[in-house]
């Protein structure tokens, strides 16, 4: 199966976007662009065939029509929406999606954040963009299939109700309160896991247990303390991370102790069921069809 065309506009060289784009790199046809102008140049005809589109990438002979046009910033207003509707019109078939960067993240509350486009931030690449644009892999039906004058609301409410493969395995929650543990065991059991609350004071056994998850973490003194105990205590099953507003520096703190992947709050159910499946799969013990 041919992998998918990305056109990747804006400020992709910052630290937040480094591992999005080795992935991109290696899964994708990716072309980059530094500027709009440079992304508008790369999907003019090409003079020649070979021709080197923006930013030194191979492109192939003739116009680019990528399939997503990804576009970066690290901060608000890097990319006017007047810039984004000159992307939409030069390929209007292509899927718009922002991919927005730490300093962003408050913009729905304060900002101007671009209209008719899926918006990713920085720490949700995975489970956002990895089921849609790697070969073979089945996508999230939702939000990448709705049409541009989706709101934000209705992008939302299309991923309630997804289906998802049912596997199997026990879950360890290490929640300090009951209604997280709940919360997390509804949210799990969607999945087909069943789940066991394990206050984060007490040492439990580990034995049995499939994955666990590391609720409400600090990545202070103490809780990277806590983590790293979580996860010696389980090895070598993979351990999830469930951060509040993950800062980068809290994503490294925690990928330090050997974490699987870390999940920032709020997060969609499907993130948390594609983390555990992925991070399953990574260590070669997933359950189920």
């Amino acid at each position: 199966m041919a992998s998918k065309r990305v056109l990747l506009v804006g400020d992709w060289t910052h630290q937040d976007f480094r591992e999005a784009v080795a992935w991109l790199e290696q899964h994708t046809q990716l072309t980059r662009a530094a500027s709009v102008a440079d992304g508008l140049a790369a999907m003019q005809p090409a003079a020649a065939e070979g021709e080197a589109s923006a930013g030194g990438d191979e492109s192939v002979a003739g116009r680019l029509i990528p399939d997503v046009m990804l576009v970066a910033q690290s901060r608000p207003g890097q990319i006017s929406p007047q810039q984004i509707e000159r992307l939409h019109a030069a390929s209007p078939l292509s899927r718009l999606v922002a991919l927005a960067g730490s300093w962003c993240e408050g913009e729905l509350r304060s900002g101007r954040p671009g209209t008719g486009m899926i918006r990713v931030l920085w720490h949700q690449w995975q489970p956002r963009l990895i089921p849609f644009l790697q070969p073979g892999s089945a996508s999230m039906a939702g939000p990448w299939w709705m049409p541009r004058t989706a709101s934000l609301d209705e992008q939302l409410a299309a991923t309630v109700g997804l289906a998802w493969p049912r596997r199997e395995g026990l879950i360890a929650i290490y929640a300090d309160g009951h209604e997280t543990f709940l919360a997390l065991t509804d949210a799990c059991r969607l999945g087909g896991y069943a789940t066991v609350w394990c206050p984060s004071a007490p040492a439990v056994a580990a034995s049995g247990f499939v994955a666990a998850l590391a609720d409400g973490v600090s990545c202070d003194a103490r809780g990277v303390c806590l983590l790293r105990d979580v996860v010696q205590r389980h090895r070598p099953a993979p351990v999830i991370a469930l951060l509040d507003f993950v800062r980068r520096q809290d994503e490294e703190l925690a990928r330090a102790e050997d974490v699987s992947a870390v999940l920032a709050k709020p997060f969609l159910v499907y993130d948390l069921l594609w983390h555990l499946n992925n991070s399953l799969a990574l260590a070669g013990t997933l359950q189920g069809p």
